[in-house]
C-alpha cells in the first residue's frame, strides 16, 4: 500500500532531481522512489564513508594483482601520447 509523505529537500537538489527525471522521461516520484529503494537495498553510504572504505581497501593492505595486470597498468599510456 502506498502512503503519501512530505519531505524537505534543498532547492538545488530538487532542481537537479526534476531535471534528471525529465531527461529520463519519468516522474519525480518514480525517480525518488527508485533512488530510495536502491539506497536501502545496496546499503549505499555517504561520500565520506565511501572515501574511507576505498582508502582502507586500497591503501592499508597489499594489492592482489597478477604480474601481467600490473605490467599492463604500468605500460598504459595514460596521457594518450
Amino acid at each position: 500500500m502506498k502512503q503519501k509523505l512530505s519531505v524537505f529537500i534543498e532547492k538545488e537538489v530538487l532542481r537537479l532531481a526534476k531535471r534528471k527525471a525529465g531527461e529520463e522521461g519519468r516522474s519525480l516520484n518514480d525517480l525518488i522512489v527508485e533512488a530510495l529503494d536502491l539506497y536501502l537495498r545496496t546499503g549505499a553510504t555517504t561520500s565520506e564513508q565511501r572515501k574511507i572504505a576505498a582508502y582502507h581497501l586500497f591503501c592499508q593492505q597489499p594489492m592482489k594483482i597478477a604480474p601481467g595486470q600490473l605490467h599492463y597498468v604500468l605500460d598504459e599510456d595514460t596521457w594518450n601520447r
